[in-house]
């Protein structure tokens, strides 16, 4: 008696068709790169022309060969406006405090003798900071001169460190519960980002403290931290031990209350000083994401390979006639 055998299974691996298979099959056995079933839809197996070409790693993007090779992308002529703009700003503000600072001072003492009289006094200051914690908002160094101009030393120094430390907690909170799917999707779409998140969770707490203490702007470095997984007390130890970088523009406020030669001398000397840190924090951050770009742009190609895969392999399953 003769005997049919079924067609072999969708996806299977292919029979030996010279044993006496008396079903013709459906698709050519001699050629499966990329066959078409009698049914219209396409198999894909591991020699199709797709698969091979997916089991390569895809080529760094220009952004990424760039970075890569040292290349400095060219900025637009936006991005320059806006760079010069911020520079001629941060110019403009401190000659006029170094020239016009007694009138300043003169003309801000109404302010500063109500805020030092009244027993609430200090919460103002500490809710600004807290609300300039958030970015894009900028302003902290203003209101940290303010106290210096309007408290002692002492009594200013607290009521900054206060006022930061409330609102970098705050600042925190906020993105790690609120935008971390967001940080996500940064850093999946800036390379600077990526390499910034990527040195900081490699570094831990020196690379957060170093962090701090660099020209990074602290709000936003605390934005980075909350999103990448730093934990709270890791976070926390950093803002403590970086609270000195705040005494700076507290004393220069102090200084120009002051108006003495000591107290001038004493605020150029630490001015210096800070410049020279946050410098030389920001050149071992920018080493350390040199040393990072490898790493951080190979692991970026590969995502790209595993998504390509993942839609070849979705692709037979949303063809319209399976």
């Amino acid at each position: 008696m003769s005997q049919t055998y079924a067609p072999p299974a969708y996806g299977a691996p292919n029979p030996n068709y010279a044993q006496n298979y008396l079903y013709t099959p459906t698709h050519n056995p001699g050629n499966v790169s990329m066959s078409t079933l009698n049914d219209g839809s396409t198999l894909y197996d591991a020699q199709t022309p797709m698969s091979r070409t997916l089991s390569r790693t895809p080529s760094p993007t220009p952004s990424e060969f760039n970075a890569l090779n040292g290349i400095k992308e060219p900025r637009t002529t936006r991005q320059t406006i806006q760079r010069y703009a911020i520079l001629a700003v941060v110019i403009a503000v401190v000659v006029v405090i170094s020239l016009e600072h007694e009138k300043i001072i003169n003309g801000l003492k109404p302010v500063t003798d109500w805020l030092a009289r009244t027993k609430a006094g200090p919460l103002i200051p500490i809710a600004l900071l807290i609300v300039l914690s958030f970015p894009p908002l900028f302003g902290h160094e203003i209101v940290m001169m303010l106290c210096g101009v309007t408290w002692s030393l002492p009594e200013a120094f607290g009521i900054v460190c206060a006022g930061v430390l409330l609102g970098e907690i705050a600042n925190f909170f906020t993105f790690k519960y609120f935008c971390t799917a967001r940080g996500d999707k940064m850093e999946k779409s800036n390379l600077s980002y990526a390499l910034l998140a990527h040195v900081v969770r490699q570094g831990g707490f020196l690379v957060v403290l170093v962090i701090r203490y660099s020209a990074i702007p602290a709000h936003f470095a605390t934005v980075v931290f909350s999103v990448v997984g730093i934990s709270f007390p890791v976070f926390i130890a950093a803002a403590v031990l970086s609270l000195p970088k705040a005494f700076v523009p507290v004393y220069i406020g102090y200084a120009m209350k002051e108006n003495s030669s000591q107290s001038n001398k004493i605020e150029k000397i630490i001015t210096v000083i800070t410049v020279v840190i946050t410098i030389v924090a920001l050149a071992w951050i920018r080493k350390q994401q040199e040393k990072a770009k490898p790493d951080v742009i190979y692991a970026r190609r590969k995502a790209r390979q595993g998504k390509l895969i993942q839609q070849d392999r979705d692709a037979p399953f949303n063809h319209e006639d399976v």
